[in-house]
């Protein structure tokens, strides 16, 4: 990540229309940057299960998307710590997509395998 002032990043269901700011959506989990957001169903949950929004730029983080076990988790390599959301699949239906939502000028994130 490079220049962010903030952004979000988590899933959507594949149904959820494409929006500029998918983090309201109803079916959106996941995390805002320099903030303590956690989003579940689209509503601010601020500080959900100990996240502290530690990411600074050039992070590497990780996104794990599990759909065996109805959850996702962020990984700050740097700060080493891990957050996880559980996910209620009878509310979120598969597939899900990855959502990221960069808000200001010359946001930038390198998605990598």
């Amino acid at each position: 990540m490079l220049n962010n002032q903030w952004i979000s990043f988590g899933v959507l269901s594949q149904s959820a229309p494409m929006a500029s700011n998918s983090y309201n959506s109803p079916s959106f989990y996941g995390w805002g940057q320099y903030t303590t957001q956690t989003f579940l169903n689209g509503s601010n949950q601020n500080g959900y299960a100990g996240y502290e929004g530690d990411i600074k730029e050039n992070d590497l983080i990780e996104l794990i998307i599990n759909c065996e076990t109805n959850n996702i988790q962020l990984i700050n390599h740097r700060s080493t710590k891990r957050y996880q959301i559980p996910i209620d699949a009878s509310k979120f239906p598969f597939p899900w997509k990855l959502s990221v939502n960069l808000v200001n000028i010359n946001d930038r994130v390198r998605i990598v395998r």
